[in-house]
């Protein structure tokens, strides 16, 4: 066989099973660039789910009510638990496993789950291999760091695509039994997923095409024993630490204040939240403070909510107010400032990231408000239950204090849709002179728009406000008013 024969045969290879190809680039990039990176340990969050880890055996072998923590689920520190245990014993550092860990999550997420769920509701061939480099790349670009760290973000996401893969793909009942346990998974990593929980149940109920009303029922129901495998156990540490027999990670211990309360408290007082290891700035807590907000929360006269009726009925009474703080909320999960969850300079330029995610955002919304949808019909329902399912997490998150990664779903909605959906140059071909402008004028005012809003934002850091076009704190260049 000669030479050219090889490659044209892995080239077919290659162009027939691009997935496979396009986790093993993917994963060997990582694993080279992950220990490049400046940081020494897990911190915060991160460290508590590897410490987390270790609870399991505390009693000398592994037993699942030695877990501790309430308000945390129990699956991440559970699969984390046998590789404290080696870390221990082999004497490695935790980042040499999490490196391996990170890796294999974002070569999982961005080639094969994020591109097989567009197929799977556009139809056609699978996406080909360079849309998924592309697509990998875009989140290299903006993301690259949270994988450093033992952190549930993405492994909730990868968890609930797969959840949706496995009810638009399989036609059976072990599809939805699969279906089940990994989306249980995804709302005890994270539990703002449970707001995914209805459109999931939509798509699990629904009858595959050319069969019985009865087999989405039956689908239903092996989705909930899927969701019992992994919620069970969460059961028996709830009632074990509580007192409490419920499936779901609970906020607080009864006798505590509800952390959910608390969390629309900080949402109204806080525009955006970050985390710093920065020697450049005072605290770990990065806060950027929303004066609406916190005037909205005062003319309640309360010090906190005794319950969620008391926030709605605030919105209610001023909605214009409300509505504020859900689009600063909005845009700032989505302004990401810094490729890592846990910052090692807060005063950098950050422009150029926020210049190219700025510009992803308008050409995800460019692809999908452009595209020509045919009218709606039954069809619609699966793609609208799938929409929903990433959707309704950041509706949710949008009421607590917003952090980049609390939007995900929506961002990497947006970046699939530019690397999947966009075809720039044959859309500005035929395109008339018209549309060209409007969308160079729509770019214009986006980016624009986008800096100034953001620019603005950066003024309320408390403590040192910054510039994201200048490496140094607006308390250096002049001084700083008060907010």
């Amino acid at each position: 066989m000669t030479n050219v024969s090889r490659v044209m045969r892995w080239w077919n290879r290659i162009r027939l099973h691009p997935a496979l190809a396009a986790v093993a680039i993917i994963l060997l990039v990582y694993l080279y660039y992950l220990p490049t990176t400046p940081y020494q340990r897990q911190y915060f969050d991160a460290d508590g789910y590897w410490q987390m880890g270790k609870e399991f055996y505390t009693t000398g072998k592994f037993a699942l009510l030695s877990y501790a923590n309430i308000s945390r689920g129990y699956l991440l520190p559970v699969l984390l638990a046998p590789f404290t245990q080696l870390v221990e014993s082999h004497n490695w550092s935790p980042l040499e496993v999490t490196h391996r860990l990170g890796a294999a999550v974002a070569a999982l997420l961005f080639g094969w789950a994020g591109p097989s769920l567009w197929q799977a509701l556009r139809g056609g061939p699978p996406v080909s291999l360079s849309r998924r480099l592309i697509f990998a790349g875009l989140g290299f670009l903006i993301w690259r760091d949270y994988f450093v760290f033992s952190l549930t973000d993405f492994p909730a996401l990868l968890a609930l695509v797969a959840s949706l893969l496995a009810l638009l793909r399989g036609r059976g009942l072990v599809s939805a039994l699969l279906a089940g346990v990994a989306m249980a998974a995804a709302t005890n990593f994270r539990p703002v997923y449970q707001a995914a929980l209805p459109a999931v149940a939509v798509l699990a109920l629904l009858p595959p095409p050319a069969r019985s009303r009865w087999m989405g029922l039956a689908r239903g129901m092996a989705l909930v024993l899927g969701a019992s495998l992994v919620l069970v156990p969460q059961l028996r540490i709830n009632n074990h630490l509580a007192g409490v027999r419920s499936p779901w990670v609970l906020t607080n211990r009864p006798d505590e204040p509800n952390l959910f309360l608390r969390q629309l408290v900080w949402g109204l007082q806080m525009q955006k939240y970050e985390t710093s290891i920065a020697g450049d700035y005072p605290k770990a807590q990065m806060v950027f403070e929303n004066k609406r907000g916190i005037e909205l929360f005062n003319s309640t006269g309360l010090e906190q909510f005794a319950d969620v009726g008391q926030y709605v009925r605030m919105c209610a009474g001023q909605p214009m107010q409300a509505a504020s703080v859900f689009i600063r909320h909005l845009f700032n999960g989505l302004d990401v400032q810094y490729p890592t969850p846990y910052i090692t300079e807060v005063f950098v330029p950050t422009w150029r990231l926020a210049l190219l995610n700025y510009s992803l955002i308008w050409g995800g919304l460019v692809v999908l408000l452009w595209h020509r949808w045919s009218r709606p019909t039954v069809r619609w329902v699966r793609p609208s239950a799938v929409l929903m399912a990433l959707l309704l997490p950041c509706l949710t998150a949008l009421v607590t204090a917003i952090e980049c990664r609390f939007l995900l779903p929506l961002h990497l909605l947006l970046s699939g849709a530019v690397a999947f959906g966009a075809s720039p140059v044959i859309a500005w071909r035929n395109s008339s002179f018209g549309s060209r402008m409007a969308l160079s004028m729509s770019y214009l005012l986006v980016i624009i728009g986008f800096f100034s809003a953001s620019i603005s934002v950066q003024k309320h850091l408390v403590d040192s406000p910054r510039l994201i076009m200048y490496d140094l704190p607006i308390r250096f260049i002049k001084p700083a008013e008060p907010w």
